[in-house]
């Protein structure tokens, strides 16, 4: 029997053909009929209220096919975005939240917080309305840092969490960590900052939505890597039965952390 190991090997890959010869097929390349296109308002502010959002003169342009705004989202009764666990897996503490609504609803807290969605017969009629959706905001204080966060009176960025505190994570044995520390002759005592990564693909996030109405089901092709759990979330702020929701994915740029979790993007 012969032992592979992986270290030092070099494995022919099988998806370089195609790759290298452009036979690689990715969502914007793929052909629908009937295709309409959508375009984002998102918020210039990391904090503010929205005071009001005034969609007419975006509606009344040249091939606009509704624009969205928090107030159809819940004429719709569609839900928000929840996180994939909600309590503590080693304690059963419950995290602190806010879900994640599918538009603003009432106040943005980051800069480019989907604000208004514009459908329209093409992508530039779509960029155009867009630009026509008029949103009064007011503008509240923001912070950059964890520890500005976390410092007293802070601004909040929900009401219902507390110190903008979602959880404390602890884990191992607290009293055997306490006794070892009393009983060490010399401790140490540091502060680690992480670094912030922001993860760029070649190929952004996108999805094109089809609806078969015989069956009453949605197939949705999305760049995404976790096709499972984007249908999951899709159905559930949709209020959608898992069986009313398809998903299918394409060759997708950069499989990797990024392409994981669900946004509101993709659902």
């Amino acid at each position: 029997m012969t032992t592979r190991s992986g270290i030092g090997a070099a494995p022919k890959r099988r998806e370089d053909r195609r790759f290298l010869t452009g036979a690689g097929r990715y969502l914007d390349d793929l052909a629908f009929d009937g295709l309409a296109h959508a375009a984002v308002l998102r918020s210039p502010h990391a904090h503010a209220r929205v005071r009001g959002i005034d969609a007419d003169a975006a509606r009344a342009m040249p091939g606009v096919l509704a624009v969205l705004t928090a107030a159809e989202i819940a004429a719709d009764q569609l839900n928000p975005l929840r996180p994939y666990v909600e309590t503590n897996t080693q304690t059963g503490e419950p995290f602190s939240f806010l879900p994640q609504p599918l538009l603003a609803d009432g106040k943005v807290r980051y800069v480019g917080e989907a604000v208004a969605l514009v459908v329209a017969g093409t992508r530039a009629q779509a960029l155009d309305a867009v630009e026509c959706v008029a949103v009064d905001y007011a503008p509240l204080p923001a912070v950059t840092m964890p520890a500005q966060a976390r410092a007293p009176g802070a601004p909040l960025l929900a009401d219902s969490v507390a110190a903008n505190l979602a959880f404390e994570w602890q884990t191992g044995d607290a009293a055997a960590v306490a006794a070892a520390f009393a009983r060490a002759a010399h401790t140490v005592e540091t502060a680690v900052h992480n670094h912030r990564i922001a993860s760029n693909p070649m190929e952004p996030r996108g999805l094109v939505g089809q609806y078969d109405p015989g069956p009453g089901r949605y197939t949705l092709h999305v760049s995404a890597q976790s096709i499972h759990a984007t249908r999951d979330h899709t159905a559930r702020a949709s209020a959608w039965r898992l069986t009313r929701c398809a998903l299918s994915r394409p060759m997708s740029a950069a499989g990797s952390a990024p392409r994981i979790s669900p946004t509101r993007s993709m659902c």
